[in-house]
């Protein structure tokens, strides 16, 4: 037997509570495509009986450990919400290391603010390895906004640590940072040499779940590598494990890899099942799929049709912060023939809804440490985000913010953030 097995079949002899927070993240986190499904159609259950910071942090990283990352981000940042009330800052910590999945939700500014918190938080409470899955989830995010020297920069420390092979879920995200990268820079074989070794068991970076967080990255070097054969091979599990565990994960990493690796005879079909089959919470992918999808059909000379996915997409990228991804589906637009200058031009379009709040209560006159209260965040985030607000939209302070808000500072609900 198995330690997997093990591990639950010691849970079973207990006879536990099969909704208690406790039952299911270890169920979850042993035998995932066993237990998963079961798990996932409980969690709601059990969340509704927690009101305790521990239970919704466990329930947080079972949704975590499933691939269900918006229930992930819900219980995770209420655990959150109650340790910043309580003042326990260790615990705390913990929570906001939980910050990863944010970056699949297209959460991208407000995961990396909660990872920057966390690894400050990790150093003063002395836990490394919560500094470690903060500065992996920071460097995973520069990747993906093209900032391409931070990113190697935050994982050559991260690969300096000697903690760092401990920790499977940090050294995955680490892998798939230098995979992007070198796809980013035009290396798209290493790139795919590089993400597709996280899919080998024998390799010191594989994780057999978080595996699936890295098969659109695997496809689209294999495309850029022409690679597509092989790529299918290594995702040839795909299938049958997301039908035993239909979590957001799986389903993303699903539909999104049979769309790209599909023959041109049956791309077009593909692309249409991929992206009604897509969460609808994880623009990144969805994004991500219309770029890949505008790609194939200029491939296939058919540039007036090109156009609409490759707008979606680049305006997608735009709200997101995705500036590198952004500015590849702009490239494509334009090899298009599309001449119009019609991409968002409103800057207060590429905030988030919690930049929109946090922007809104400052217009207001609320001071840093009011809106923390507020929004259950510290007053020293809150000037983070106001420091990366204003000169996006063009303001040297929160009294001029009033004007380029306009009536959304009259009108914009206060309501705090969960």
């Amino acid at each position: 037997m198995s330690a997997r097995a093990a591990t639950t079949a010691e849970l079973d002899r207990w006879d536990p509570d099969p909704d208690a927070a406790e039952t299911l993240a270890v169920r979850a986190h042993a035998e995932p495509f066993r237990w998963g499904a079961d798990v996932l159609a409980r969690l709601d259950g059990a969340a509704a009986e927690s009101t305790d910071g521990w239970s919704l942090y466990f329930l947080g990283s079972t949704a975590r450990a499933l691939g269900d990352f918006t229930r992930c981000s819900v219980y995770s940042g209420q655990a959150a919400q109650i340790w910043r009330r309580q003042g326990r800052l260790g615990l705390l910590t913990r929570a906001l290391a939980a910050a990863w999945p944010r970056v699949w939700l297209g959460e991208l500014e407000r995961a990396r603010v909660e990872s920057e918190e966390a690894c400050v938080l990790a150093r003063e409470t002395a836990q490394p390895f919560a500094y470690l899955g903060g500065r992996a989830t920071a460097g995973l995010i520069a990747a993906l906004r093209g900032e391409a020297g931070i990113a190697a920069g935050m994982n050559e420390e991260l690969r300096g640590s000697g903690v760092l092979p401990g920790m499977r879920f940090a050294t995955v995200i680490a892998q798939q940072t230098d995979g992007l990268l070198a796809l980013i820079d035009g290396r798209p074989e290493e790139a795919f040499r590089l993400l597709a070794q996280i899919f080998d068991p024998a390799d010191p970076h594989h994780h057999s779940l978080m595996q699936w967080t890295v098969a659109p990255d695997l496809a689209d070097a294999a495309v850029a590598a022409g690679a597509e054969d092989e790529a299918r091979k290594v995702l040839a599990d795909l299938p049958e494990l997301a039908n035993r565990l239909p979590s957001e994960m799986m389903i993303n990493a699903l539909a999104y890899t049979d769309a790209v690796l599909a023959p041109d005879d049956e791309a077009e079909e593909r692309y249409a099942g991929a992206m009604a089959a897509l969460p609808s919470g994880w623009p990144l992918s969805r994004a991500r799929l219309q770029l890949h999808h505008g790609r194939w059909l200029r491939k296939q000379r058919r540039y007036v049709d090109a156009r609409e996915p490759l707008r979606q997409a680049r305006d997608g990228f735009d709200r997101l912060g995705a500036r590198y991804w952004a500015e590849v589906a702009g490239s494509q637009l334009r090899a298009t023939g599309e001449t119009k200058a019609d991409r968002l031009r409103n800057p207060v379009d590429s905030l988030s809804p919690r930049e929109m709040q946090i922007a809104v209560l400052a217009a207001r006159g609320l001071s840093n440490r009011e809106i923390g209260q507020r929004m259950f965040i510290s007053h020293r985030t809150v000037g983070t985000y106001l420091y990366r607000i204003y000169p996006r939209l063009g303001v040297a302070n929160r009294f001029q913010l009033v004007a380029v808000l306009g009536d959304q500072v009259g009108n914009e609900p206060d309501q705090q953030d969960g």
